[in-house]
């Protein structure tokens, strides 16, 4: 079952693996062309921007030599001689009050009254901005007149977008209020009344554009949305070898994982050899002091792409294929390597190991640990060996290599005790130094639940048989308050600290045990 799982699996990812890049090979291909032809655009748009203001800046200049006037020969020959000059400017006039007195063309007839209007923008410094004007005295197409105090200028609008582009575009520039002032072709009213309002970039169904604002005015530039098609040929011919490339990759790495992973037993061995595994440790707390004494060492596994394998999932299967015996001897040497020099500082600190039935049955395990422990100098007595009693299938190999630990000086644990079958008479005859409470029947703590009722008879199963009480799975205030006044002699759990890599425990005790009292200072006083 299992192999057709994997089987179906390699082939949905194979065809993903084919799928996706070439899917993600267009699908940026074309962000990147709508991208660099936005880009484009804002491009246009700042370069009419600049050029708008460098024709008003022009103009204002025009107006700033000017000087003062009075239509005599000299003031018209100057005003004249500016427009000439001036690269920005068709005409220069004076008014006298409201009424337009002389050009750089001469006089204007007494008949003839032009007044200065009322502007169609105000500019910042005070600059009268008139739109859509058709002289009267120079008979010239329509112009925007710019005046200043006294004195006005004739500007060409088309002059504000008079920008070259390389390819077809619309170009504008308006007011920042949005009075449009030029634009080179013809447009959608409503997205140049938009554009000339604000800032923006985008796209619609049939043009891309941008606008940019600064100072008094709003540039924009407007495209046909085929004008991507064009970059989106460039982009696809650039990144589709990529994507082909990618393919490939990925499904010569699906066909090679998928050969490794299709056997259980394969990728655990893997796991083994590529050390894939991690120890961390669940604090243990004594609860007549309140001090952390030792931990649990628990075995985790962590694959590669970060993912935390349960243990209920992988420990069964290195248990029924052997496997158990490294993952025990990976632990240990993990432990050792982990906490050899916190366990050397600290005498009264312990670990348990857990060990399973294989592990009973081979003994091995113990020549692997006295190996490591007489390496580091750690005393026997701070590694403490907890069984389960699921592991007491054959209670004679099991005695053996208990009684064989026990002599090494290592202290023995069974472990989730009244989830198994192990017998009163089989616990009396092994030798074993304490108990552990299993979780189930410390959540049932203050419930209504028949093995809430179970409870106080494994403690008082364990004080008759002499052994040290651990209670599991402590994660409440009440739970902790009950196994301390049953007279539970240690306790783990959530409601102290979860299980933590090395370094986090080792501060973890630091920070716990910071500022009591130690219990062997008193006892060594």
């Amino acid at each position: 079952m299992r192999r057709r799982i994997i089987i179906f699996l390699a082939l949905i990812l194979a065809i993903l693996a084919i799928v996706i890049p070439l899917a993600l090979t267009i699908h940026f291909s074309r962000e990147r062309a709508i991208a660099a032809e936005r880009a484009h655009m804002q491009e246009y748009a700042n370069w009419t921007l600049l050029r708008a203001e460098q024709v008003l800046t022009d103009a204002k200049d025009v107006l700033a030599q000017v000087g003062e006037g009075d239509c005599s020969v000299g003031h018209i020959e100057r005003m004249r001689q500016l427009a000439i000059d001036s690269g920005a400017v068709e005409e220069v006039g004076h008014y006298d009050g409201d009424r337009l007195a002389c050009t750089g063309w001469g006089k204007v007839p007494a008949d003839v009254v032009i007044g200065r209007g009322t502007p169609s923008a105000t500019l910042a410094g005070g600059y009268a901005l008139h739109l859509h004007v058709k002289p009267r005295i120079s008979h010239a197409r329509e112009v925007m007149v710019l005046g200043y105090r006294d004195h006005n200028v004739l500007i060409l609008p088309q002059r504000l977008v008079d920008v070259l582009s390389d390819s077809h575009m619309i170009l504008g520039i308006a007011t920042r209020q949005g009075t449009l002032i030029a634009i080179t072709g013809r447009a959608n009213d409503g997205l140049v009344g938009q554009l000339s309002r604000q800032a923006m970039t985008g796209m619609d169904d049939t043009d891309i554009y941008a606008s940019v604002q600064r100072g008094d005015l709003t540039a924009f530039a407007i495209a046909d949305r085929s004008a991507i098609d064009a970059k989106l040929g460039s982009e696809m011919r650039l990144l589709l070898p990529i994507g082909l490339v990618a393919s490939a990759i990925l499904m010569l790495l699906i066909l090679w994982v998928s050969r490794q992973r299709l056997s259980p037993e394969k990728e655990l061995k893997l796991a083994i050899r590529k050390r894939e595994f991690q120890v961390h440790y669940q604090p243990l707390i004594e609860l007549a002091t309140g001090y952390c004494v030792g931990a649990e060492a628990l075995v985790r596994w962590r694959r590669p792409d970060g993912r935390w394998i349960a243990p209920d999932l992988f420990i069964p299967l290195a248990e029924q294929s052997g496997l158990i015996l490294d993952i025990t001897d990976h632990v240990i040497e993990q432990v050792v390597a982990d906490l050899h020099a916190m366990l050397l500082a600290e005498q009264q600190v312990h670990v348990a190991i857990n060990i399973s039935a294989r592990d009973l049955e081979s003994g091995r395990f113990l020549d692997v640990l006295e190996r490591e422990i007489a390496k580091a100098g750690i005393a026997p007595g701070q590694i403490w060996l907890e069984v389960t009693e699921r592991s007491l299938i054959n209670p004679d190999t099991a005695r053996a290599t208990i009684a064989r630990a026990r002599d090494a000086g290592h202290l023995m644990a069974i472990d989730d005790f009244g989830t198994g079958y192990s017998s009163l008479s089989l616990l009396e005859t092994l030798p074993l130094d304490a108990l552990k409470i299993d979780k189930c029947f410390i959540d049932a703590i203050g419930r209504d639940a028949a093995a809430s009722v179970v409870t106080p008879h494994i403690i008082g199963m364990g004080r008759a048989l002499k052994l040290n009480l651990i209670a599991e799975g402590v994660e409440t205030r009440e739970q902790d308050a009950y196994v301390r006044k049953a007279g539970v002699q240690f306790a783990q759990g959530w409601y102290y600290a979860k299980a933590l890599p090395a370094d986090e425990f080792m501060a973890f005790y630091r920070d716990y045990n910071r500022g009591k009292r130690s219990r062997f200072l008193s006892v060594a006083a």
